[in-house]
């Protein structure tokens, strides 16, 4: 894959792990059944992750030289640093641009192993189903909140592992609160929820029930290896098993 050259001069740190961003994105597109699946289905709405978007240039010019347009193509997954906040984002197209246009942040200075690579890779591409299959207004409080909580629901991003590493210890119900919780924490940062922690906390509980139970394009949920929630478990219990820089919003 290929990511835009940096708006200032990389520190070798950097550089190494942007780098390092790099070599485990393309093993995950190789190898992840997740990603994989992901991009599949990605594709069938024609969003394919890994085809480059047009740039401006070559949106207003046919004559443009082959060369110089194939230089001119922005990736659809960008990699660079990012604030400490964040570990990865969704940049949705813009309303007059086909949804295929939208792209993927993933930070390469908030990025510390690939499987944590995979989670934030896997949420942020159910975001961008959600935009290309349902096409989304993300300054719907509703629907962002929707698309948080199975993002952060079929990812893995609320998987065992990474619940322990944010201390949040617990096994009643430990999965639902954790979707919960990053869900409001999301909505949060919508400008349309102006840092209302009440109206993100009402909003994701208005919509909880539905799309949680909402798995597409999965038939059920894997919280974490070794971990599944069956679609149509009853509450949905867990069962063991014994085996950007953009002139968009990120999301």
């Amino acid at each position: 894959m290929t990511t835009p050259k940096p708006r200032h001069l990389e520190t070798p740190t950097e550089t190494t792990e942007r780098e390092r961003c790099e070599q485990w994105t393309d093993q995950l597109f190789r190898t992840s059944p997740m990603v994989r699946f992901m991009a599949k289905h990605l594709s069938l709405l024609d969003c394919n992750p890994l085809t480059p978007l047009p740039s401006a240039s070559m949106a207003s010019s046919s004559t443009e030289p082959a060369s110089a347009s194939a230089t001119a193509q922005q990736p659809k997954l960008v990699i660079a640093p990012c604030p400490p906040s964040i570990a990865g984002g969704f940049s949705p197209s813009l309303p007059h641009e086909p949804t295929s246009h939208s792209s993927i942040l993933l930070c390469s200075n908030r990025i510390f192993s690939k499987s944590h690579l995979e989670d934030t890779l896997s949420h942020e591409m159910i975001h961008w189903f959600d935009h290309c299959r349902f096409l989304v207004d993300w300054s719907n409080l509703r629907h962002h909140a929707c698309s948080e909580i199975r993002a952060a629901s079929l990812s893995g991003d609320c998987g065992f592992a990474r619940e322990l590493k944010r201390r949040n210890y617990g096994f009643k119900l430990q999965h639902q609160n954790c979707v919960k919780r990053r869900a409001v924490l999301s909505i949060l940062a919508n400008p349309a929820c102006a840092g209302d922690s009440d109206k993100a906390q009402r909003t994701v509980d208005e919509v909880f029930e539905s799309c949680f139970g909402d798995t597409r394009p999965f038939d059920e949920v894997r919280v974490a290896r070794g971990i599944r929630l069956d679609r149509n478990m009853a509450q949905f219990q867990l069962t063991l098993h014994l085996a950007l820089p953009s002139k968009k919003q990120i999301y």
